[in-house]
């Protein structure tokens, strides 16, 4: 696995526009190879939502006073815990919709878990106000599909 480098913040919104784009590929590969239609959306739409994330980070003005000021502050997101319960799932063509939304839940756990991590280990407080927000938006994101996983499969059960 690559490291983050702290030498710089251009170095730590670098890696983190990096790990996007490979979340952002990953979901494509899978929309690509899935054979159904609402499955192939799922997947596009997580894509989607990655490239968002890129395109924020790309756009953040470093030489800037204060260059997250544009981020939202959204608070803190409450975890369902969904995923915490669930093995990982592996991706292949035919996957269900409950399967997908299990692995996708956990590839987020794993991205906030990871940004959670590296919160602290450099030393400056703006890569830390950026690790702060980067592991807020995949706890978003994973709240958002348990969300979905509760109303649409637990509640249908």
């Amino acid at each position: 696995m690559t490291e983050v480098s702290c030498r710089s913040m251009h170095d730590v919104v670098a890696f983190a526009i990096s790990r996007e784009e490979k979340a952002r590929d990953f979901y494509r590969d899978c929309a690509n190879s899935a054979t159904n239609k609402g499955i192939k959306e799922f997947f596009r739409e997580m894509a989607e939502e990655e490239s968002r994330h890129r395109q924020l980070l790309a756009d953040l003005d470093l030489s800037a006073e204060k260059p997250f000021s544009d981020l939202d502050e959204h608070g803190n997101v409450r975890d369902l815990h969904l995923s915490d319960f669930m093995i990982d799932v592996r991706f292949s063509p035919d996957i269900g919709y409950q399967e997908a939304l299990a692995m996708a839940m956990k590839k987020e756990e794993k991205a906030h878990a990871f940004y959670e991590a590296w919160k602290g280990r450099c030393a400056s407080e703006k890569s830390e106000k950026l690790f702060s927000f980067l592991a807020e938006e995949e706890l978003r994101h994973k709240r958002r599909l348990e969300e979905i996983y509760d109303s649409e499969i637990l509640q249908e059960g």
